[in-house]
C-alpha cells in the first residue's frame, strides 16, 4: 500500500512540476506579429540554464541544455548563417552548437559575458563585462582562438568623470557590434554611454545619456534621459535603438541630433521593464524586447502584439537576457 501511494504521489508531482516550468503567453495578435520563431537564453533557473526556440504559443521547438562540463550563465544565443547556434556562457566561454546539439566550435574565455557575434570573415567578436580598469572589454578572435583585435577604452575614458568608476568592473561593457563601416559599436553600461570605436582603437563618436547611475556613482549629462544602456543597434534608417533604464524604456533616436524618434514604456508601469536589456527592430517595424521575466513584441503604434512570461521559478528577476526572431525563411533578426 505504501509503495502504491509513493507511485501515485510521484505521478501527481511530475505534471505539476512540468506545468510550473511552462511559458505563459499573455498577449498574441496573430496578424500583427512578425512571423517566425523566437530563440532565447533562459535563466529562469540559474542552476539549470538553457537555450530554447519557441513558437508564439510558448511551445518549445528546440532546446539545448549545456553538459556538466560547461558551467555558467548563458547570456546570449544567436543563430548563425550555417544554422548553428552561437552561445555565450559567462565564466566559461563561447560555443557553437549544431542543431543536433553537438559542440562544433568553442573558445574558452571565462571573461566572455553578454554578447558574441560571428563576423563575415569567420572571426568571433565578443565582450568582457566584469574586467577591471585596463583589461580588455572587447575582443575579436580568429577560428583558432587567437586575439586579432581588442579594446580596453583607456585612451578615451581614463579621465573625469569616468576614470575612477567601479561597479561590477570599470566599464561593464554589455554589448558589442561590428558596423558596416568597419567600426565597432560598444555599449558601456557603467558610463551610460555608447561608443563607436575605429579599428585604430580610438573613439570616433559617442552618445552619453542623462541620468544618475547610483550603482556606479556617476551622474551624466546628455539630451536623452536614461542610464545603464543595453544592446544598442544602428537601424537601416540611420537611427539607433537601445534599451535604457531610469526610466525603463526602449528608445529610437537620431544619431546626429539625438532627437527621440520613438519611445516605449510598458503600460503596466516602469517595474514591468525594470531589467530591460534587449531591443531588436523587426522587418515589419515591430520591436522585440526583453525585460527580466518577459519577452515583448511591440508594434510601431505601441501596441503589445506578443508577450511571453518566464516560468515562475525562484526569485531571479533576470530570467530572460536576450532574444532573437527567426523568420519563416530562416533569417534571424537580433543577436
Amino acid at each position: 500500500m505504501r509503495t502504491r501511494m509513493m507511485i501515485f504521489l510521484i505521478a501527481l508531482w511530475i505534471p505539476l512540476n512540468l506545468a510550473a516550468a511552462d511559458y505563459k503567453v499573455t498577449h498574441l495578435v496573430e496578424d500583427k506579429v512578425f512571423k517566425g520563431t523566437t530563440l532565447l537564453a533562459d535563466m529562469s533557473d540559474p542552476r539549470n540554464p538553457r537555450v530554447v526556440e519557441v513558437d508564439f504559443s510558448g511551445n518549445i521547438l528546440w532546446k539545448f541544455i549545456p553538459p556538466s562540463s560547461i558551467r555558467g550563465a548563458i547570456l546570449d544565443a544567436a543563430k548563425l548563417q550555417n544554422g548553428n547556434i552561437l552561445i555565450t556562457v559567462h565564466d566559461s566561454g563561447i560555443y557553437e552548437i549544431s542543431r543536433s546539439r553537438k559542440i562544433v566550435w568553442q573558445h574558452k574565455d571565462p571573461g566572455a559575458s553578454h554578447d558574441a557575434d560571428r563576423l563575415p570573415n569567420g572571426n568571433t567578436l565578443y565582450n568582457l563585462g566584469w574586467g577591471k580598469k585596463g583589461d580588455d572589454v572587447v575582443r575579436e578572435v580568429d577560428p583558432e582562438g587567437k586575439i586579432v583585435w581588442s579594446w580596453n577604452g583607456l585612451a578615451d575614458y581614463d579621465r573625469d568623470p569616468f576614470a575612477n568608476i567601479e561597479a561590477e568592473g570599470w566599464m561593464h561593457v554589455n554589448a558589442v557590434t561590428r558596423l558596416k563601416n568597419g567600426n565597432t559599436l560598444v555599449s558601456i553600461r557603467n558610463f551610460s554611454t555608447i561608443a563607436e570605436v575605429a579599428p585604430n582603437k580610438r573613439v570616433v563618436r559617442d552618445w552619453t545619456f542623462k541620468g544618475n547611475n547610483k550603482r556606479a556613482g556617476l551622474r551624466t549629462k546628455g539630451r536623452i534621459e536614461g542610464q545603464r544602456n543595453h544592446e544598442p543597434e544602428i537601424l537601416d534608417n540611420g537611427h539607433m535603438l537601445v534599451a535604457l533604464r531610469g526610466p525603463n524604456r526602449f528608445v529610437e533616436f537620431d544619431l546626429d541630433t539625438e532627437e527621440i524618434i520613438w519611445s516605449w514604456q510598458h503600460p503596466g508601469g516602469r517595474r514591468e521593464l525594470r531589467t530591460n536589456r534587449d531591443a531588436n527592430r523587426l522587418p515589419n517595424g515591430n520591436t522585440l524586447g526583453t525585460a527580466g521575466n518577459k519577452l515583448i513584441e511591440i508594434a510601431a503604434d505601441g501596441t503589445i502584439v506578443w508577450q511571453m512570461m518566464a516560468p515562475n521559478i525562484g526569485e531571479n528577476r533576470r530570467k530572460f537576457h536576450k532574444a532573437i526572431r527567426i523568420g519563416i525563411n530562416g533569417t534571424s533578426f537580433g543577436g
